[in-house]
């Protein structure tokens, strides 16, 4: 997976450039542009790189996962990426059953939808203010139903490992703000969430079915966004991991995700235009 040596630092601006322009042309690419990153730094370095050129406001932050079996090797148990204001959809409440929301998704190349809680700041965190052992509950200003879309240009972007998703933005192309969740903290453990496709139950899972619940990847973003120099403003929208998994489709399919007891989010996923 990883070549035998680092990347130079004019192999990492490369490869952002690929896979920026990949993005901006809506250019399918058939395989990842080149070697992947051998370390998450390195992943990061290509990712700062990439934000230098796309000209959108950050919204908010995704967390993922490094796969079991990479972990030791990467040093860490997941993942963060940018959201962009063009790609963020704050709806507020529950979708009627006629209602729904188109998303852009790169055709022919990777695409997914994945049910997620939707963390927002309710102040802004700098660099190292926060010991992350502590409580955090108080940070958090409302926690939303909520969707990530994950699509790439790179048809197979998962399968190259955490490096290569870390490049491409973390794979991230949408996030979708549903109803806010009362009492969060008490009912997400009962509350149950459920991914259908073009009408298909894909699969169902208690809300908190993250890595040590989701509490754990604010704590890992707010960790990670510190180790990065990066400020997390009040507001900041926090996609806090897949509830149900990630789930491969294509562009022209529709998807319905229901948080149980607060309600649906609908969508249907377009062709992004260049």
């Amino acid at each position: 997976m990883f070549p035998d040596k680092p990347l130079t630092e004019d192999d990492l601006k490369t490869l952002s450039n690929t896979l920026v322009n990949a993005r901006k042309q809506a250019t399918v690419l058939e395989t990842f542009p080149g070697d992947v990153p051998t370390t998450l730094d390195a992943a990061y370095r290509v990712q700062d790189m990439s934000l230098e050129q796309w000209n959108d406001e950050i919204t908010g932050w995704k967390v993922g996962m490094v796969i079991p079996e990479l972990r030791d090797q990467m040093g860490a148990e997941r993942l963060m990426g940018p959201i962009f204001k063009k790609v963020t959809h704050f709806i507020g409440r529950s979708h009627a059953n006629d209602e729904f929301v188109e998303l852009e998704v790169y055709a022919g190349g990777m695409v997914a939808v994945e049910a997620e809680l939707v963390f927002e700041l309710g102040e802004e965190i700098t660099p190292g203010s926060i010991d992350t052992k502590g409580p955090l509950k108080h940070l958090i200003k409302a926690v939303y139903a909520g969707v990530e879309i994950a699509s790439s240009p790179v048809i197979d972007l998962n399968s190259y490992g955490p490096t290569a998703i870390i490049s491409d933005f973390g794979v991230n192309q949408g996030m979708v703000i549903g109803a806010p969740i009362a009492s969060w903290d008490t009912v997400i453990e009962n509350m149950q969430t459920s991914v259908f496709i073009n009408k298909d139950h894909i699969n169902t899972a208690p809300s908190n079915n993250v890595l040590r619940g989701p509490m754990a990847a604010v704590a890992y973003l707010i960790d990670q966004a510190a180790a990065r120099n990066i400020t997390l403003p009040k507001g900041c929208m926090i996609c806090s991991g897949a509830i149900t998994g990630v789930h491969d489709t294509v562009a022209g399919a529709t998807s319905t995700v229901t948080f149980e007891g607060v309600g649906n989010i609908n969508m249907k996923l377009i062709p992004v235009s260049a």
